[in-house]
């Protein structure tokens, strides 16, 4: 898509402005339609693959001014096509107009329409909603970060960070997700272990076609870490050309969690959980080496001074 700039980072848009940029790539390349009285739909028709993700109004916008939908790289790098669900606040994507949508879709072979289709969305929420409607796509890859298998008390009796959305109906269509991944060819569940609530969800979700891969440390955000430079671009396309393993992964992250300020942050904070000087001190000179960041200096001051004065 040579027309279309990519975002720039800026200052936050106001909404009548981003809508209209959105309503702009719509009418030019697909369609921008209201989806029920929360939600958002963007097409953007370019090649055999489609895309579709699950993505927050207020997590776009907040990107700044030129940005766009999770996933939309792949537009222009990689010539997929693209469908982008956008929720306006915490919706869960529990809603009749959305179902309607997704049957409207189904009935008129849109997902046949396209030789592959992935799912992809990063967050409880997204995450959820990326698993469940896969369904719609029999055959479809799903790359899910830290996704929610569902709000229902039963299923998830653990989960007490979304007490607003408990009451939200989570037991008729598309709400148990891990259940609904039993069409899908392929499902790669990212998570933290160490983040006990993700991993309580990603337990759940044990179907044959699911592959959950650990990122010990990455912590609750891993769309934060993933998203710049690139590397969720190449997580997808490994999703895509059917090379995506635990393996993979790791060779595809693994000059970030050598470089990423955040992720060095929070193994330096393990390292220092753990007592001892020698391993936080060796984390926060690499993590100064690498990122220049003043905060692994200071740190290292910290143990330089707590040796002196114990010498």
């Amino acid at each position: 898509m040579n027309d279309m700039q990519m975002p720039m980072q800026g200052e936050r848009p106001t909404r009548a402005d981003w809508l209209a940029r959105m309503d702009q790539i719509g009418n030019m390349h697909g369609f921008f339609d209201r989806i029920g009285a929360h939600h958002r739909a963007l097409y953007v028709q370019e090649g055999d693959t489609l895309l579709v993700t699950f993505d927050e109004v207020g997590r776009i916008m907040s990107q700044g001014r030129d940005a766009l939908p999770v996933g939309f790289d792949a537009v222009s790098k990689r010539e997929w096509s693209f469908l982008s669900l956008m929720a306006e606040g915490d919706t869960w994507f529990r809603d009749e107009g959305l179902y309607r949508f997704f049957d409207r879709l189904i009935d008129e072979d849109f997902f046949d329409s396209f030789d592959q289709v992935i799912f992809l969305g990063a967050g409880p929420m997204c995450g959820h909603a990326a698993c469940a409607y896969s369904v719609a796509a029999p055959g479809a890859r799903v790359l899910a970060l830290s996704p929610a298998a569902s709000l229902n008390r039963d299923a998830a009796p653990f989960e007490l960070r979304f007490r607003k959305a408990w009451r939200k109906d989570f037991t008729s269509r598309y709400g148990y997700a891990p259940a609904m991944l039993d069409a899908a060819e392929q499902a790669f569940v990212l998570y933290d272990p160490l983040e006990l609530l993700d991993a309580a969800h990603a337990a759940q979700f044990r179907g044959k076609s699911v592959t959950r891969i650990r990122w010990r440390g990455a912590g609750p955000n891993l769309l934060k870490l993933l998203e710049p430079n690139s590397t969720l671009d190449r997580l997808l396309k490994a999703t895509g050309n059917g090379r995506m393993s635990p393996l993979r992964f790791s060779q595809i992250t693994r000059a970030l969690r050598k470089t990423n300020p955040d992720y060095l942050k929070r193994l330096l904070d393990r390292a220092a959980e753990r007592g001892g000087t020698k391993l936080p001190y060796t984390v926060a000179r690499h993590g100064l080496k690498a990122t220049g960041d003043a905060h692994f200096a200071r740190h290292m001051m910290t143990i330089e001074a707590d040796r002196a004065a114990t010498a």
